[in-house]
């Protein structure tokens, strides 16, 4: 009995340290910690990582600290920047507009990546060109790495990862207030792909986001909604039964509506465009129109911009789309 009481009590406190102060590294095992579930109301648990809980817990990003200036334009500079998330040190690319700063400073665009396997993401390279096209349209511009991906530390490709990217984009809109040449009041958002499901993550549980762009959004049913690539992914066969094992062992089929971005569309309160090539070889079109007629019926305000046989990037109508995604921000 003594034994068994130590062994539970050295769960909890694994649990502990990773969700609620993790200090994961790269490297370290794939599997998550026992949970412990929270309780929402009497009688009644809630799982730690429930869109729910998420909306309950505290975000605090520290200072964004310059590390080095990367590169500069004629229109603007760019800088690799740290911020915390949880305790882990991450990175972001950060464009900073040339000229006179506005009034309570730029307006800013966090972009959020799409898939690219952890070891090739770059902090400067990565969706080098959608960051520059929003900073030479003004806006101060935060791209950051997430948790695992270049030199941020962390965890990547977990069944919840993308649950705790959003966690990662939520820490760093806490830290937006110590970039003094950055409003704070003025905040946009781009997603991508995986981005665009950590996006409406974000959407979901704060009302500090203006406007946002989900490009090609990897939005469905959860954990279908990242289920789905590995089943694809014939160069990575070990994924699938790793992220079926933690989804196992950590979640009950009860608990997935709480998870699913999907499934709580009904908290977004800004305005949104959905942007999705017909022709989309990676993120199924169909899944587009789908978060976009939910959403509409849910009463958000929702432009749905379909490219027919364009591709996952929407590199036909590239300009096209941003522009678009400009206007938006620009009338909000």
């Amino acid at each position: 009995m003594l034994i068994a009481l130590l062994v539970a009590i050295g769960g909890y406190l694994t649990y502990k340290s990773e969700v609620l102060n993790p200090k994961i590294q790269k490297g370290s095992s794939s599997q998550i910690p026992n949970q412990e579930k929270q309780t929402d109301q009497p009688g009644e648990t809630v799982n730690p990582y429930s869109i729910a809980m998420l909306r309950k817990r505290p975000y605090d990003g520290g200072k964004i600290a310059t590390v080095r200036q990367a590169a500069q334009t004629t229109r603007f500079t760019s800088y690799v920047v740290t911020y915390t998330s949880d305790g882990l040190v991450q990175y972001a690319l950060m464009n900073v507009p040339k000229g006179q700063v506005p009034e309570g400073g730029w307006p800013v665009v966090i972009v959020n990546h799409g898939h690219i396997t952890p070891e090739e993401y770059s902090t400067e390279k990565s969706y080098i060109n959608t960051s520059a096209y929003f900073a030479n349209a003004g806006f101060l511009v935060l791209k950051p790495d997430f948790r695992g991906h270049g030199n941020s530390e962390g965890q990547a490709e977990r069944i919840v990862s993308r649950v705790l990217y959003a966690v990662d984009v939520l820490n760093l809109l806490a830290a937006i207030p110590t970039q003094t040449s950055a409003n704070a009041e003025k905040i946009y958002m781009y997603g991508h792909s995986m981005g665009g499901d950590v996006t409406l993550r974000v959407l979901e549980v704060s009302d500090n986001v203006r406007a946002a762009t989900l490009w090609a959004p990897a939005v469905s049913d959860w954990p279908e909604s990242m289920l789905h690539f590995s089943r694809r992914n014939r160069n990575r066969p070990e994924r699938l039964p790793t992220l079926e094992a933690e989804l196992k062992e950590n979640f009950k089929p009860e608990e997935y509506s709480g998870i699913s971005t999907l499934d709580n569309t009904q908290l977004v309160k800004s305005p949104v465009n959905i942007q999705h090539a017909t022709t989309d070889q990676s993120v199924p079109f169909e899944w587009g129109e789908r978060l976009a007629d939910k959403l509409k019926s849910e009463g958000a305000t929702v432009n749905f911009f379909r490219y027919p046989g364009d591709n996952h990037d929407i590199a036909g109508n590239w300009s096209t789309a941003l522009n678009r995604d400009i206007e938006l921000f620009r009338g909000n």
